[in-house]
């Protein structure tokens, strides 16, 4: 089932934003719930970690639409993001929290189905995506396998590198995890990732070249294939790609 959310303290923009959603050509009651709520407050005390899509007024009382959703990318960095306003226009700020349209209260209804059309599109395709449900300093994250370049083993745990695009953004541009890279690697072993050293788990996808004993990942980060390691590593990148490959 896909969770859509509607906040909004002003019932009548509630409502209206409810029946748009209800009028697009993507909206299936049979695999949609909407769930309303007149508050960022009462959003969060009921806050579900796999909510899909939000449409969240920006000038709530008490706590705003950009506060409420600092708050759930706390836990839920693949949710779909709307902001809705009838004067508040984006501001640098916002994109801290990868919005994904703006909607303009005072827009016409034809604009607004169109971007609600788009939302419920994009909802679709990143609840299709693979995503991988980590906990870090005691939260629970869900985080795209997409986009992962590779996970690191460390002390207590493992690191998890993201890419330079994607939505979630650490200050570092890394997770830590207290999963052991093993327990990762037998859940994205269908994903396209693979091992070519004992310390690493790498997203083949994103492999930009490779020789006999290393692989350059996006970012020009430079990791070694091992001996140990080498001939399973090397006979998973060409199994993904399914086709045979030159190597340095």
């Amino acid at each position: 089932m896909y969770e859509i959310v509607i906040c909004d303290d002003t019932e009548s923009d509630l409502l209206q934003l409810k029946m748009a959603v209800e009028k697009s050509k993507y909206y299936d009651m049979s695999s949609m719930n909407i769930h309303t709520f007149n508050s960022g407050m009462s959003f969060l005390e009921d806050m579900k970690l796999n909510t899909d899509l939000i449409l969240i007024d920006m000038q709530m009382k008490m706590m705003n639409g950009f506060e409420t959703i600092m708050e759930l990318r706390k836990k839920n960095q693949t949710a779909v993001v709307c902001f809705c306003s009838a004067v508040v226009t984006p501001q640098t700020e916002h994109f801290e929290v990868s919005p994904y349209r703006y909607i303009l209260k005072n827009e016409s209804k034809e604009r607004i189905a169109k971007t609600i059309d788009d939302l419920l599109v994009e909802m679709k395709r990143r609840k299709q995506q693979k995503t991988l449900e980590v906990v870090s300093d005691g939260k629970a994250s869900l985080i795209p396998v997409n986009d992962i370049l590779y996970i690191e083993k460390a002390k207590h745990g493992c690191t998890i590198v993201l890419s330079a695009n994607s939505a979630i953004k650490p200050e570092d541009g890394k997770i830590t995890s207290r999963e052991k890279l093993a327990v990762l690697e037998e859940e994205l072993k269908e994903e396209g990732f693979a091992i070519p050293h004992s310390s690493y788990l790498v997203n083949i996808k994103r492999i930009t070249s490779i020789s006999n004993d290393e692989i350059f990942m996006e970012g020009d980060q430079r990791i070694s294939v091992s001996r140990s390691c080498k001939e399973k590593f090397h006979h998973e990148f060409s199994k993904f790609f399914g086709k045979k490959y030159r190597r340095g």
